[in-house]
């Protein structure tokens, strides 16, 4: 594995994470391959990225604010395919509930491509969760 191939693989991953956070659609179609799927909650959903996307999915996700901030990643590359671990801590705060914070696990299968390396196939797991009540904000300065 180049240090280039590397990068393009954890640049695919944050991708993933700072399109949904942001619900940027153009960054999170960014991550993954036209036809990628995800699995989420230990395979409890599957679904279909574009179709996903398409049907306005990161606008609907429950939460008005939301943080991803990847940990340690285990990265292995096998000629044009790639497996990356990573551990991820959440921030997921619902409009008038509790504040969550998770600890995940995202398993990705990843292909290489023209320009650069996609996720082909996404496994999202939760390991742990918290939640804390939500204090208001101050939305002036």
């Amino acid at each position: 594995m180049t240090e280039l191939d590397r990068q393009q693989i954890r640049d695919a991953c944050m991708a993933y994470w700072a399109g949904f956070d942001r619900g940027d659609p153009e960054v999170y179609l960014r991550a993954f391959t036209p036809d990628a799927t995800m699995s989420l909650f230990d395979g409890k959903t599957i679904l279909d990225v574009a179709k996903f996307v398409a049907e306005g999915g990161l606008g609907k996700t429950g939460f008005e604010h939301k943080s991803h901030t990847p940990g340690s990643q285990v990265i292995t590359v096998d000629g044009d395919t790639a497996c990356a671990d990573t551990l991820v801590t959440a921030v997921l705060v619902t409009a008038d509930g509790p504040v969550m914070v998770r600890g995940l696990r995202y398993l990705d299968d990843l292909v290489r491509v023209e320009d650069g390396w996609r996720i082909s196939h996404r496994r999202h797991s939760v390991l742990w969760q918290y939640n804390a009540e939500r204090v208001a904000t101050r939305t002036t300065y």
